[in-house]
């Protein structure tokens, strides 16, 4: 599998992370580095417990990391958490099915650790 490829299979974009990155083994380094990042899933458990300030905080650095590497659906999913989880959003919030969404970046985040290790065991 190539870089290239790993981006397409998590939902990521290639050439927007090569474009701010420049260096294909710097967008590796980095890729593989998100191993051991735990926002996405401090964001589940802190959901799953009901603390939605830790939601909230956890929910706005995973879109940080996320828009970094250009993890384009990993970003979309925590920014819209962040958003409904706001101070100030609750017409927002009580619009947003959080619920789904945590499930939705649940599954996500889970195919894009195992699709980065399977990649990492091939280099």
């Amino acid at each position: 599998m190539t870089l290239k490829e790993l981006y397409t299979q998590i939902g990521g974009d290639y050439d927007a992370v090569i474009s701010r990155l420049r260096m294909e083994r710097l967008v590796e380094r980095f890729i593989l580095r998100f191993l051991d990042d735990h926002s996405c899933q401090e964001l589940i458990d802190a959901w799953a417990s009901g603390d939605e300030d830790a939601s909230f905080k956890a929910a706005h650095t995973a879109k940080g990391v996320c828009a970094n590497l250009s993890l384009t659906h990993l970003q979309d999913l925590s920014s819209q958490i962040c958003e409904a989880l706001r101070p100030g959003n609750e017409a927002l919030k009580a619009q947003t099915d959080i619920d789904a969404l945590v499930e939705e970046l649940k599954l996500a985040y889970a195919n894009t650790v195992s699709c980065i290790e399977t990649y990492k065991s091939a280099h």
